[in-house]
C-alpha cells in the first residue's frame, strides 16, 4: 500500500470513531427509540391506501385460481383506481401549494 492511501485510511478510521463512538452501540439515545403512541391519521391513511392495493392483488390471484369471480375483481379496481385518483390529487394539491409558498415574496 501506497503511505498516502495509508495516511487516508488512518483518518478515515479516526473520523469514523468520532462519529460513531463504541458507547453509542451499547446504548442507543432516546431520540432513536421509538415510542408506543398511536398511529397519525396521515399514517393510517397510508396503510389504508396499501390495504386497498393488497386487496386487489389476493382478489386477482383469487380469481386466477378460480376462487373468486371476476364482479368481486372490477369491485376491487374500481376501489383502487378511486383510490390512486384520490392520492394524485391530493399530491398535486400539496404540490400547488409548496409551489405557492415559494412564489411568496419574504
Amino acid at each position: 500500500m501506497e503511505p498516502v492511501s495509508l495516511g487516508a485510511l488512518r483518518q478515515y478510521q479516526q473520523a469514523k470513531q468520532a462519529l460513531a463512538p463504541t458507547d453509542l452501540a451499547a446504548k442507543p439515545p432516546a431520540l432513536l427509540t421509538p415510542e408506543p403512541t398511536e398511529a397519525s391519521p396521515l399514517i393510517k391513511s397510508a396503510e389504508a391506501f396499501a390495504q386497498v392495493f393488497e386487496n386487489v392483488e389476493t382478489t386477482t390471484q383469487a380469481m386466477a385460481t378460480g376462487k373468486a369471480d371476476p364482479h368481486s375483481v372490477v369491485e376491487a379496481l374500481a376501489t383502487a383506481e378511486v383510490a390512486l385518483e384520490t392520492a394524485v390529487t391530493i399530491r398535486n394539491r400539496v404540490v400547488e401549494a409548496y409551489q405557492e409558498l415559494l412564489r411568496m415574496p419574504m
